[in-house]
Formats: structure tokens, sequence, C-alpha cells
């Protein structure tokens, strides 16, 4: 699609008024277009033309880690160039966060395979989720074929897969590859199932060998009190307040990170002092109690921090534009500030997610004899074998299952 940078930048910057930016914020975004369009003029192009806009950003990012600009102007460029684009693909812009440059399929072919198998997708019926995750994936293996100067998809063979697993392998955690492996073989079945390949890749890839009972963490009562006082000054400032609830939410409740940001007004009901909400990854109902102290937490937010707004979420963004949290994320980096300040959970691997809350959640209520199916009602699990998990964390318990050694002597020699 032609259309002059200087059209489109206008354009993007009305569509982007219902967001309600500050007049600072316009200024970085415009002071950000201006950069992009001298880069257009010193190559001598006045039309809009993608792969130079990503040619723009490529350098920016070489700039970024040669120390020549801040990370916040490399953010900057990102985002405004991520704008134009979903400007032009789509007329409109949406809020959200972008953290990474835009990397796009070119090839055309490439383009067909991708959309038409994100509509078998939701032919099939699958969830939102899943739709999402093989997508990222099948768009994510696309592009590392056009890195790899791979013209078409029937010229793919198991070498190309090979090479695939490790490259994506530097992007994801190691326990996230099963759920990566199993996205991927989903997308080469859809191939062969398609006759688009002669060969049968999805059998290059490993077998998922099932993940091992993990040993979940959960805070000693010294630690969650240590990471309570670390919350507690911040309650000043109308974010802290936010902050404040969210992670009693998790600590006291065992909320899931993405039904705390998708937590709206109506779902508190102060008369009968419970929560009732519609799982997000479940689409079942749960019903809580609200402890005294998470409904004084939610009220001080809600009457003294929270930005006026008639959005129905409870939790928003605090800078202009007032939007519905973007996505999980914030749980995380809310934990892992807190942690920092509190001085727990620092070491190398240790898991600093809302999810270690939940988890605590669940090893209370069972070191207090709580029966397994009253937790796993609590705690939302569909799956009523989910909360055996937790077995891990009842030491107490677990010491009395420890067989004894009389009876089984060794000498010393015997030992050699």
């Amino acid at each position: 699609m032609d259309v002059l940078l200087s059209e489109l930048i206008e354009r993007t910057k009305d569509r982007i008024r219902a967001f309600e930016h500050s007049p600072s914020t316009m200024r970085q975004y415009q002071l950000a277009w201006q950069a992009l369009a001298d880069y257009f003029l010193e190559h001598d192009q006045a039309q809009f033309s993608r792969p130079l806009a990503e040619q723009y950003l490529r350098e920016s990012e070489a700039k970024l880690e040669a120390g020549i600009i801040k990370p916040w102007r490399h953010y900057l460029r990102c985002r405004t160039v991520h704008l134009l684009l979903e400007c032009l693909e789509t007329g409109e812009v949406s809020w959200k966060l972008y953290k990474d440059p835009p990397v796009y399929l070119h090839q055309a072919a490439y383009l067909r395979l991708l959309a038409d198998y994100l509509s078998h997708l939701q032919t099939e019926g699958k969830s939102t989720t899943t739709r999402l995750r093989n997508g990222c994936i099948a768009r994510q293996f696309l592009e590392y074929l056009e890195q790899k100067e791979v013209k078409e998809i029937a010229a793919v063979g198991v070498n190309e897969i090979s090479a695939f697993i490790p490259f994506i392998s530097k992007q994801n955690q190691p326990v996230s590859m099963r759920r990566v492996l199993s996205a991927l073989r989903g997308f080469l079945r859809y191939l062969e199932a398609k006759e688009l390949t002669s060969v049968c890749l999805s059998e290059a890839l490993p077998a998922s060998s099932r993940s091992p009972t993990p040993v979940v963490p959960a805070l000693t009562v010294e630690e969650e009190q240590r990471l309570l006082a670390a919350a507690e000054p911040l309650r000043a400032t109308a974010v802290g307040k936010r902050n404040y609830a969210m992670l009693l939410l998790a600590l006291r409740l065992g909320l899931r990170s993405i039904d705390i940001i998708h937590l709206k007004r109506e779902d508190i009901h102060w008369q009968s002092n419970t929560l009732e909400i519609v799982q997000a990854k479940t689409g079942a109902r749960l019903v809580l109690p609200l402890l005294t102290d998470v409904g004084n937490a939610l009220a001080d937010y809600l009457l003294q921090g929270r930005p006026p707004s008639l959005l129905p979420y409870v939790f928003l963004r605090h800078p202009a534009p007032h939007r519905p949290l973007a996505n999980a994320c914030i749980c995380y980096e809310i934990s892992c500030t807190l942690m920092a300040k509190a001085g727990i959970r620092q070491g190398q691997g240790d898991r600093k997610g809302f999810d270690g809350l939940r988890h605590t959640v669940a090893a209370r209520l069972l070191a207090g004899g709580t029966p397994l199916p009253l937790i796993s009602n609590l705690l939302g699990h569909q799956d009523k074998n989910s909360t055996q998990v937790y077995l891990s964390t009842d030491l107490e318990h677990l010491r009395a299952c420890a067989l004894r050694l009389n009876g089984i002597e060794v000498t010393r020699e015997e030992l050699r």
C-alpha cells in the first residue's frame, strides 16, 4: 500500500487522540516521528517503506547496544513505528505495550499460509490462548525460514527443523519449551495434512517428555512479613495502593495473575463480603471470601488511588491514557520489585512471580489440615488432581511418610 510517510504520521496522530495522551507524550511521539522522517529523507524516500522502517529500528538497536542512545529512546522509536504499521495495516490503532522491534513476514505465500493456519485453528474451536500461542510459534518459524532464505514451504526439510529448535530455545525458558514444541508440532502436522510438504516434518521434533512433579516454592511466615513490610510504605502513592491490593489478592486469596488484572468492580460484593469471578483459564465461576485486609486494600485503592474512569476494571494504568493493564506481566514486575526491597528470593532461579504467592496460600491451607478437594475448590482448579502438586510443600506430613532405614544396615566395606 503506497502512502506518504507524512500522511501516515498525520493519520496515526488522529487515531491516537482517543488515548488522551498528555501534551508531553504527544511531543515525544512527534519528535520520534520527525527523526524517522529525517531518516527517510536521508535515503531519498518520501513514501512509507516497511523494510526501511525496520532497517531504522535495527540501526537504533545497534546504537542502544553500543551505549549511544538510552533505552527509553529506542523504546520510543519502536513504539512509534509500531503505531504507524498498525495504522497502515488496519486503519486503526489499539492501545498496547510494545517491547520489541516489529518483525514481519514479507513473502506473500508465507503470509497466506499463516492466515490460513490461524483460520484453521479458529474453525477447530481452539481457545484464544491456544490460537495466540500456536500462531506465534508458526509465525516465528516462518520468519526463521525467511531469514534463512527458504523460499517455499515445500523446500523445508528436517535440517531446518533441527536448526530452528536451538534458535527458538534462546527465546524461551526451559520449562516453556514443551509448549513451544507442542505448538510447532501442531503447525507441522497442519502442513502435512494439507500436503504442503513431502516430508513428515513433525517426526523430526523430539518427543515431549512428561514434566517432572515440581517442588512448589512457598514463602515462609517470616518472608511474608518482610514482603508486606516492604509494600506498606508504598501505599502513600496511588500506584502503591494499586500494587498492594494486587499483592494481597494473590497472597491471601491465591488468585491467578490474569484474574487479578481482569477483576471488575462488579465482581466485588461488599454486602456479602465475597469476590465472584469467572476464571480466565477455566471459564468456571469462582466465589471467594473477601478477607478484611484484602477488602480494606481494595477500598483504599478505589476511593483514594484509582484514576477517574468509567471502565469496569478495578486496576488501571496510572499514566494517561488510563486503560486496563495490558497483560499479567505487571504482576510479575510488582512481585519482583517488592521481593527485591524485602531482600527475599534473590537467588538465581528463584521464582518471584505471583504464582509463588498462590502456592503459598495452598501450602498454608495444607499445613493447617485443609483437605485437598477443598483447596482445589478455593484455588479454582478444574482438575482436582492439580492440587496434588502442593503436597511437596507440606514438610511435616512428608516427614511422617519417610521410611526408616532400620533392618537394612550395611557395613562400611559394602558401601565402597
